[in-house]
C-alpha cells in the first residue's frame, strides 16, 4: 500500500511539474496601416506553449498569414505543432499548413471571404533546451461588399454603352459626309 502511495505522490508530482512549464500567453494584435502586424515569441526554458494573438474586423476580409521558427539542432529549439486562425464568434477553425524543410519550419494560413467579428490566431508548441523562437506576420484585405460591385459593374456596362453608341454616331456622320467628299473631289 506504501508503494501505491509513494508512486501516485511521484506521478502527482511530475504532472505538476509539467504543468508548471506549460506558458500561455494572449496579445492584442495592432495592424499596422489597417493591413498587417508582426507576430512571435522567443522561449528561453523548456516546455510547452500557447500563443493566443486575437484581433477583431469589422468587415468581410481576407486573411494570410506565416510563421517560421529555425532550429539549432543542437539540442535547443523549438517545435510549432499547430497554427490556426479561429473565429471566436462563430467557432469556424482555419487550421495552417505546415512545411519542414531540414531545420526550417514553417506554418501559413489563407482563408478568403472572412465574416467580421472576434478572432483568435493560435501558435501551440514546445521547446527543448536552452529554448528557441518563431516569428511572422498576418496580414488582412477588406472584401469589397456585393453592393459595391454590382454597381461598378454596372457603371462598366454604361460607359461600355456610351462608347459603342458614340461609335455607332461616328460612322453616320462618316458615311452622310462621304457622298459630298467624292462629288467634291469629281468638281
Amino acid at each position: 500500500m506504501k508503494k501505491f502511495f509513494a508512486g501516485a505522490l511521484l506521478a502527482v508530482s511530475l504532472l505538476a511539474g509539467g504543468a508548471a512549464t506549460a506558458a500561455t500567453t494572449t496579445t492584442a494584435i495592432t495592424f499596422n496601416n489597417s493591413i498587417s502586424a508582426n507576430i512571435g515569441n522567443t522561449l528561453t526554458s523548456s516546455g510547452t506553449f500557447t500563443d493566443n494573438y486575437t484581433f477583431t474586423y469589422s468587415s468581410a476580409f481576407d486573411v494570410s498569414s506565416a510563421i517560421i521558427s529555425i532550429s539549432s539542432g543542437s539540442g535547443s529549439g523549438l517545435d510549432i505543432s499547430s497554427f490556426t486562425l479561429t473565429n471566436t464568434t462563430t467557432g469556424q477553425v482555419y487550421t495552417g499548413t505546415s512545411s519542414t524543410a531540414s531545420l526550417l519550419q514553417t506554418y501559413t494560413i489563407t482563408a478568403g471571404n472572412l465574416s467580421s467579428g472576434n478572432y483568435v490566431l493560435t501558435v501551440s508548441g514546445s521547446s527543448s533546451g536552452l529554448g528557441g523562437s518563431y516569428g511572422g506576420n498576418i496580414n488582412v484585405a477588406a472584401v469589397p461588399e456585393a453592393s459595391t460591385t454590382a454597381m461598378m459593374l454596372a457603371g462598366l456596362v454604361v460607359v461600355g454603352l456610351m462608347a459603342a453608341r458614340r461609335r455607332r454616331g461616328m460612322r453616320k456622320t462618316a458615311d452622310f459626309a462621304a457622298p459630298g467628299l467624292a462629288g467634291f473631289a469629281a468638281g
